[in-house]
C-alpha cells in the first residue's frame, strides 16, 4: 500500500505536480496515521512520525515518490457578522466556548450549530448558512499554525 511520510505546506511546493487530490473535513485534517482513501479511489496510509494539522493545498509526500494534495471539504458553516467591537464581542463568547472558530478581515466563521446561532443572533449578529472548507485557528498552544513534518528535506 502506497504511504504518505511527509508533509510539504501549501506554499513551499508547485500545484500540478500532485499525483491525486485527497478531500478531507477539518477533522480528519488533524491525524498522524490513519488509512485514507484519495478522490480516485486508491487506498493510501497516512503514516507520519507526529500528528500534524493538514491544510488546504498542502501535500502529503508518497515513500515510493509522488504528491498527494490536500483538499479541505466544504463543510456546513455559519459565517458571522457584526459591525466594529459587535464582532470582536461575538468572537469572545465563541472563544469562551472553546469553539473552532475561522476568523476572517470582516466575519467569523463556525460549525452550524442552531444553539450556537441563536445565541449569536441574539447578541446582534448577522448569521448566513454556508458550505465552505473550514480552517479554524490552531490557538494559542498549537505551537504558531498548522504543523507540518517536512521530512529530512525538502527536494522541491
Amino acid at each position: 500500500m502506497r504511504r504518505a511520510i511527509a508533509v510539504w505546506p501549501a506554499r513551499d511546493w508547485k500545484r500540478g505536480a500532485e499525483a491525486g487530490t485527497v478531500t478531507l473535513a477539518f477533522d480528519d485534517r488533524h491525524r498522524r496515521r490513519i488509512r485514507l482513501v484519495d478522490d480516485a479511489g486508491e487506498p493510501f496510509l497516512l503514516d507520519l512520525p507526529d500528528a500534524v494539522a493538514l491544510g488546504d493545498g498542502d501535500a502529503l509526500v508518497l515513500d515510493r515518490g509522488g504528491l498527494v494534495r490536500v483538499v479541505a471539504a466544504p463543510e456546513d458553516l455559519a459565517e458571522v457578522r457584526a459591525e466594529g467591537a459587535t464582532l470582536a464581542r461575538l468572537a469572545w463568547h465563541l472563544g469562551n466556548r472553546h469553539l473552532p472558530v475561522e476568523i476572517g478581515a470582516d466575519a467569523v466563521r463556525l460549525r452550524w450549530d442552531h444553539v450556537i446561532v441563536d445565541m449569536l443572533k441574539g447578541l446582534g449578529a448577522r448569521v448566513e448558512r454556508v458550505t465552505a472548507p473550514f480552517s479554524p485557528e490552531g490557538g494559542a498552544y498549537s505551537g504558531g499554525g498548522h504543523g507540518h513534518h517536512h521530512g529530512d528535506r525538502h527536494g522541491h
